[in-house]
């Protein structure tokens, strides 16, 4: 009973510091969130125990959502999610634990100074179509997207945009496999 109660106190105060937040939306134990009055979360979204949701915007005056996750989407266990331009969940993502996601990078260039004291990178938009899979340990990189129904195998670190309908491996991620709609089964890519 109590469980329940403070869950419904916590939904309650989630609507008024978060830009849009959904009906069934559940935070695990454990889960940090920086700045949410930048993040739009849709119905039905579970976010797992640790993950970290962070946004510094480029333009802090901004009016438009900087993370924005859609309906039924479910963020794993301890994942990373750093924005400070777009990070765009669509309808039915999956994230396995461990995965990280970031549309900036630090810069390193100069080396009198430490990198956490050097600028951050021009961000570029990420954008995760509907129903895609994200496999455990994924590193997800500036300037992406990862088109609808794709998955991206375990271990993966993503530098460039996977195509709908795909799967992809490896370091860098590359297109294994594609679905055939004319032979309706997924076929090998061959390089």
């Amino acid at each position: 009973m109590r469980r329940g109660v403070r869950r419904y106190f916590q939904n309650l105060k989630n609507r008024m510091v978060f830009m849009g937040y959904g009906r069934n939306v559940y935070f695990f134990p454990g889960v940090r969130v920086v700045k949410p009055r930048y993040i739009r979360i849709g119905d039905n979204v579970t976010i797992g125990r640790n993950a970290d949701l962070f946004v510094h915007p480029n333009d802090p005056d901004t009016r438009e959502a900087i993370i924005e996750i859609g309906n039924n989407v479910h963020i794993g266990t301890n994942n990373i999610i750093g924005a400070r331009k777009k990070i765009l969940f669509e309808e039915n993502v999956l994230l396995g634990p461990h995965v990280m996601i970031g549309d900036h990078t630090h810069g390193y260039e100069d080396i009198e100074v430490p990198v956490k004291f050097q600028a951050v990178t021009e961000p570029g938009p990420v954008r995760i179509e509907r129903d895609c899979w994200i496999g455990a340990n994924v590193l997800i990189l500036p300037n992406v997207t990862i088109g609808r129904h794709a998955v991206v195998g375990a271990n993966a670190v993503v530098n460039r945009s996977i195509p709908p309908y795909s799967v992809a491996v490896g370091v860098p991620a590359r297109v294994i496999r594609r679905y055939d709609f004319e032979r309706k089964q997924w076929v090998a890519v061959h390089a």
